[in-house]
């Protein structure tokens, strides 16, 4: 079964997106007799816009797969120029998950399983699945901790996330302990850094000493704040890592691969 790697982050604009599209893309240039499967959990379905795909104009998508049995593999979206690379694509039908679906709850822990139940059936068939996760430590954020291997925290370093990181890190070891699953925190992924600003340093530094405390690894590799990232998701339609792997911007991303891969 291949690892499963959740990206969750609470907080919106941090660069979910572009990690999950970019380490995925990076793992399967790397790999290229391997299969990557990346799972979009986040209604604005902007995994399906990183690879050039409009999310409303999908047949099917992870909403379906949830709320209207279909088989998994149904919804699987092969990523045209890259044949190892493959999206299961969220839309906004995913606003609506919770809703549809709590009334008819009656376990608690098994109506969190429905997701690690849906994609079962292809578990078997990806060497890595990454999930890019909503914007909130809500229902589907604990799915994907059902079903999660590890899990990666994108962080950009001000004096408010730092804070808001540590909650987060707290409260996943409450669901841990509350739904008796076991996904380890294996990273913070700096992000946005802008390495000559005092304020991001300064956060940085305590951040790595609270992490060394938890026992958590900050990344060695650090995102650098760039308009390169959305340009070449807007210009050429495809993650950076794709477009341009030999660039300076895309070293990063296979860099944090290297560090991922040492991790795990």
């Amino acid at each position: 079964m291949g690892k499963v790697t959740a990206i969750l982050q609470n907080k919106g604009g941090v660069g979910k997106t572009t990690v999950s599209c970019n380490l995925g893309a990076a793992y399967a240039k790397r790999f290229p007799d391997r299969k990557v499967l990346i799972i979009d959990a986040d209604p604005q379905g902007n995994q399906a816009l990183s690879f050039g795909i409009q999310p409303n104009e999908l047949e099917n998508a992870l909403y379906d797969v949830l709320v209207n049995d279909l088989p998994v593999k149904d919804a699987i979206v092969p990523i045209k120029y890259c044949s190892n690379l493959y999206l299961l694509p969220a839309n906004d039908d995913m606003n609506y998950y919770e809703l549809d679906t709590l009334p008819g709850m009656a376990d608690v822990r098994e109506y969190l399983l429905t997701l690690r139940k849906a994609i079962e059936p292809v578990l078997d068939d990806f060497d890595r699945i990454i999930i890019d996760s909503p914007p909130e430590l809500k229902i589907i954020a604990a799915s994907i901790m059902m079903v999660a291997d590890e899990i990666y925290i994108p962080f950009e370093p001000d004096a408010y996330n730092a804070q808001g990181l540590i909650q987060l890190l707290e409260k996943i070891e409450v669901y841990k302990e509350q739904y008796d699953t076991s996904p380890e925190v294996k990273g913070i992924i700096p992000m946005k850094v802008k390495k000559k600003t005092l304020l991001h340093r300064g956060v940085l530094t305590q951040v790595d000493a609270f992490c060394n405390l938890k026992g958590i690894k900050v990344m060695n590799t650090k995102i650098p704040d760039s308009i390169r990232y959305p340009e070449f998701i807007a210009s050429a339609r495809m993650p950076i890592v794709l477009a341009d792997p030999n660039g300076d911007h895309a070293k990063y991303y296979f860099k944090l691969l290297d560090e991922v891969l040492q991790n795990g």
